[in-house]
């Protein structure tokens, strides 16, 4: 089979495409505008694609960077369509990894496998045979509140100084500073180009965006989501709002409370009283008591296993 292989460029449907592999060989969604937003000023040899001589898709693998930590950079499986030769996903894997050694700074690469994956276990087995290790678990840690109960909650003196209002489109880099500042967000995309069209064609679009102050800075931020399980940041059959993004700048731990108070508002208020609010984090460990509290703790689920292959010269 004659093979063409080619890198990303915008405006071409390649978007679209991995959207469609992805979410086909994998059962998890993604949507092609995600894809748009993280491409967004990437290096375009970072996401490359295998067609046939007649131009139907075959496969592709993508890697990305982090302005904040430079010497890393994560890259994905080569998904691919069925049928696809081995030897096509071999390909682009090694043509990824040969590109990503070639720069000098880059000192650890690494790549995630979400355990709702179709083929977990196979992307798993593909990544040690490639030379990665297991380097850490991801679990997820969630609790519902009612929106009707926490929105009457009173100001206690810890969060009483704190003041809120809705954002608008004129709080778009008070919302990205506020991101920014949090190093749990601060890293969600790769430039500032991405960050303000996540908040200026998402979030703002949306409307709803909750803002917390300390005097005039913005010290918490966050916007409501009615959302659908997709099998990564929520599970199970029942739809909930979440929290699309959550910000709190450092050394100011008590806005969260305040945060979630408004946030419940602000859903009373646009009536979405019938969903509970789903507050969850991600953390990541290497320890292995871990996996046996998650087996034991029904609100504890493990979703990824993160691995790490240090490049050689």
């Amino acid at each position: 089979m004659k093979v063409n292989y080619r890198h990303y460029e915008p405006d071409q449907n390649l978007e679209e495409i991995r959207a469609q592999i992805y979410t086909t060989a994998s059962g998890l969604p993604t949507t092609a505008d995600q894809i748009r937003l993280r491409a967004l000023n990437s290096d375009p040899k970072l996401m490359r694609f295998a067609f046939t001589e007649k131009d139907e898709p075959l496969a592709y693998i993508s890697a990305s960077g982090s302005d904040s930590q430079p010497w890393t950079i994560g890259m994905g499986y080569p998904w691919a369509v069925p049928g696809c030769p081995s030897n096509v996903q071999e390909k682009i894997f090694k043509d990824l990894v040969s590109y990503i050694k070639g720069n000098e700074k880059i000192q650890e690469i690494t790549t995630g496998v979400a355990l709702t994956s179709k083929i977990a276990d196979e992307q798993i087995r593909f990544f040690r045979e490639k030379g990665f290790t297991e380097k850490e678990r991801v679990f997820l840690y969630a609790l519902d509140y009612d929106v009707t109960e926490v929105s009457g909650w009173k100001l206690t003196k810890d969060i009483r100084s704190f003041s809120s209002r809705v954002a608008t489109s004129k709080d778009v880099n008070r919302l990205i500073e506020v991101c920014q500042s949090d190093p749990n967000t601060r890293n969600a995309f790769p430039t500032q180009e991405a960050w303000k069209s996540y908040f200026e064609d998402r979030v703002l679009k949306d409307g709803h965006a909750v803002m917390i102050f300390k005097g005039d800075q913005v010290v918490g931020a966050s916007a409501p989501l009615r959302f659908k399980p997709d099998g990564i940041f929520l599970r199970g059959k029942e739809e909930r709002t979440i929290m699309r993004f959550r910000a709190v700048r450092l050394g100011y731990r008590a806005a969260w409370k305040r945060l979630l108070i408004e946030l419940a508002k602000e859903i009373v208020a646009a009536g979405w009283t019938d969903l509970p609010l789903r507050e969850a984090v991600f953390f990541s460990t290497s320890s292995l008591t871990a996996s046996i509290l998650a087996e034991q703790h029904p609100d504890i689920e493990e979703t990824q296993i993160i691995l790490s292959y240090q490049p050689q010269s």
